[in-house]
């Protein structure tokens, strides 16, 4: 049927061929080689491995915890040692099974399995180490406790109160501005928004309560919630105010944060200082106080709450309290006195508060007058 030609190596040809791949050019061929290779590769993990986990260890004092993708990074590690001690551990016994200058084995079969599975091995430790060069290791532990600041006794802020916690509870509400004269008692109010925080558990992530005053500057205001928040350690204090508004901004943007401003005079700044804006899908919220409603406008409350003095009965209690009932029952005319003063300080929380205390030691009418 024509000119017809075949070729059929033979069996013993073809296994020639294959045993002279697997011998000389792979991983029986290199098996020393990817031995030695692995004990130095795996050296220089175990060193990397050391130094990451001795980072983490100083750091954890600082209130930070190791990053997901570190731990998951040590987890494979430990893996890969586990793995290599027993490749390892039976190197001898396999070398002894090589020939022919080691480019050939005993038992081919078994030779190849344990070369293929150095060879592997080595590759993962390789690329374990070229991973192990962490730019950040830990991020902050965020304090959920919060402490309660101390109060002094007031009167006639129940409401107030409840009616600033509703609001700023409020899902769209981010930013609340509480206003009002000097005195009237915005601080004490503040204080008690405060406190109700330590009542909950699991909504906010951290509390941080900053005094700002007048003439606060950015730099001061990143400090002290940097305070706050444990960032301020040697690599903290060389970053310029930029870097640290992008790495407060890194820390806060992960967290449910309540940023509370005491006594604001001015607009605050807060995409300069690094506070990420409150909204609705954050869930954070940035509450402060001042004596001023525009300041409250230009902070993004348009419609702040207003602190106000007590009215007239309000105004009596607490004077009353002040004094003591023991000092207004000794003289028939205290009394009588007491609410005058008292008139005369038109509500304000603060000068109800001082000139009570002050008539307190005063036993006569007498010397309540000097």
């Amino acid at each position: 049927m024509g000119n017809f030609m075949s070729f059929q190596p033979s069996c013993d040809a073809t296994l020639d061929r294959v045993i002279s791949v697997l011998c000389t050019r792979g991983y029986i061929g290199n098996l020393k080689k990817n031995l030695r290779d692995l004990q130095r590769e795996t050296e220089d993990l175990r060193a990397i491995q050391d130094v990451v986990k001795n980072k983490v260890a100083r750091e954890k004092v600082k209130h930070r915890h190791m990053l997901k993708t570190v731990q998951v990074w040590l987890t494979r590690v430990e893996s890969v040692n586990t793995r290599i001690d027993g490749i390892l551990s039976t190197s001898p016994a396999q070398l002894q099974k090589l020939c022919l200058c080691g480019f050939c084995s005993k038992n081919v079969y078994l030779s190849y399995i344990y070369g293929r599975s150095v060879f592997l091995l080595l590759e993962e430790v390789k690329k374990l180490k070229s991973e192990g060069n962490f730019q950040e290791l830990t991020e902050l532990t965020m304090v959920f406790e919060v402490v309660e600041r101390p109060t002094r006794t007031t009167v006639g802020q129940e409401e107030m109160l409840e009616t600033a916690w509703k609001r700023l509870m409020e899902e769209e509400v981010g930013i609340m501005g509480l206003h009002g004269m000097g005195g009237v008692g915005k601080t004490t109010l503040f204080k008690q928004i405060h406190n109700k925080f330590a009542t909950m558990s699991g909504k906010f992530d951290v509390v941080i309560w900053i005094v700002v005053s007048q003439g606060a500057s950015i730099s001061k205001l990143q400090e002290d919630i940097a305070q706050k928040l444990r960032l301020c350690d040697d690599q903290w204090r060389r970053k310029d105010e930029s870097d640290k508004a992008a790495e407060m901004h890194r820390v806060l943007k992960g967290t449910r944060f309540v940023l509370m401003l005491d006594d604001i005079w001015e607009k605050v700044d807060l995409e300069a200082i690094g506070v990420p804006e409150p909204s609705r899908e954050n869930g954070c919220k940035v509450a402060f106080t001042t004596r001023s409603k525009e300041v409250c406008g230009r902070m993004g409350d348009h419609e702040p709450m207003q602190v106000k003095c007590l009215e007239r009965d309000q105004a009596w209690e607490l004077f009353r309290i002040k004094v003591g009932e023991s000092t207004l029952g000794r003289d028939v005319n205290i009394v009588e006195l007491a609410r005058k003063v008292a008139e005369k300080c038109h509500g304000l929380p603060l000068a109800l508060s001082v000139i009570g205390e002050t008539m307190s030691y005063k036993t006569t009418s007498g010397e309540q007058r000097l």
